[in-house]
């Protein structure tokens, strides 16, 4: 994993390590486990993950049946290499969550924990339910809950850092003026200085939010009939003005995330552009893109009741991550400032080195000397 090249100066596979910090921290908070990828130990998680970002392109086959099972859900059961590799991977998940929960209980049982575990996410749902709460879990509820927090928490974590990395190493001018505000800051920011004292950090991460969306689209369903008033008239190919949309209830609606958060109707003729500096600029946020109610003008979190839940944990993991990598290491393309990133179709879409497996990204690395 470990290319050395020189005692100052090595290559690592980053989405590597992203997916190995990912995972780490998601055990520690929501299950008071550590997975020790960190350290070395195998995670099946992150093996599941990587082999479906290392299978074969997905055919057409793949990519119609995976369309049609939105409306014909069946199409779920048929035997494609793809689908094969989900189910698996659902499989696994089921297994790793299984185990945790049990081993939580049988601890809890014996009287061995430390309290810690009532911190976690699993350890207040479980909390609650030897309570008298009105909002209680039936161990299936939680267990499914365990799944979802696996596979979300773990894998758009993973890939924002790894983009954040890509994204500092190809603008060494972003990536040193972030460095000088960390390093004239100081020590170890708390939770509220993370949010409010480092305004260069809180603009990178919401830069490669917009830019680079984990989750690039995402469908949600009408509950009920609704008449949608478009921000501007839309013109037909046959040249009729629309005005309204009329949504049926039960319509699919696709949600282009990353197609929104980068259009150039809203956030301007440098909407593609990775530009830190637009978070911090007067009027650097256009009017157009005042307007998205969402989360800082992102629907990266989407929006609404469905919205992320676990947003501020996210945000807060990637500060911490970022802030202690930029701090106090220097991140450079491998092959030189013209290298190509391509992308790579896992659960989600990874970024890749072009020419590379997988989703292997080589970026050189040293210590920041100062």
């Amino acid at each position: 994993m470990i290319d050395a090249s020189g005692s100052d100066n090595i290559v690592i596979k980053v989405q590597n390590w992203m997916n190995r910090i990912s995972l780490d921290s998601i055990g520690l908070a929501c299950f008071s486990h550590d997975f020790g990828t960190l350290d070395g130990k195998p995670a099946t998680v992150t093996e599941v993950f990587d082999t479906i970002a290392s299978a074969p392109k997905r055919s057409a086959v793949d990519m119609g049946f995976i369309l049609l099972s939105v409306v014909f859900p069946w199409l779920v059961y048929l035997p494609t290499p793809r689908i094969k590799l989900l189910r698996g991977m659902q499989e696994t998940m089921e297994d790793i969550s299984t185990k945790l929960l049990a081993r939580i209980k049988r601890e809890k049982e014996e009287g061995v924990l430390d309290g810690k575990e009532e911190k976690s996410i699993i350890g207040m749902l479980m909390k609650a339910n030897d309570s008298d709460s009105d909002i209680r879990s039936s161990p299936e509820e939680v267990l499914a809950q365990m799944k979802i927090l696996l596979a979300a928490g773990y894998e758009t974590t993973s890939i924002s850092m790894t983009w954040a990395l890509l994204e500092l190493a190809r603008n060494p001018g972003v990536q040193n003026k972030l460095r000088q505000e960390l390093l004239a800051f100081g020590g170890e920011p708390t939770y509220s200085q993370l949010q409010s004292n480092l305004p260069y950090l809180d603009a990178v991460v919401h830069e490669i939010l917009r830019v680079h969306p984990p989750v690039t689209d995402l469908l949600r369903v009408a509950v009920e009939n609704d008449i949608i008033p478009p921000s501007e008239p839309v013109v037909t190919k046959s040249g009729e003005v629309v005005n309204s949309l009329t949504i049926a209830s039960g319509t699919h609606i696709g949600i282009p995330i990353a197609s929104i958060n980068k259009s150039t109707e809203i956030w301007g003729l440098d909407a593609k552009m990775f530009r830190p500096e637009r978070w911090l600029e007067e009027n650097g946020i256009p009017k157009k893109a005042q307007d998205i109610q969402a989360y800082r003008h992102l629907l990266t979190f989407v929006d609404g009741p469905r919205t992320c839940i676990g947003k501020g944990f996210a945000l807060t993991e990637f500060k911490v991550v970022l802030s202690v990598l930029a701090k106090n290491f220097v991140f450079e393309m491998r092959d030189g400032p013209d290298t190509t990133v391509e992308l790579v179709m896992g659960v989600l879409l990874r970024p890749r080195i072009a020419g590379e497996q997988g989703s292997d990204v080589p970026l050189r690395v040293r210590r920041y000397e100062g």
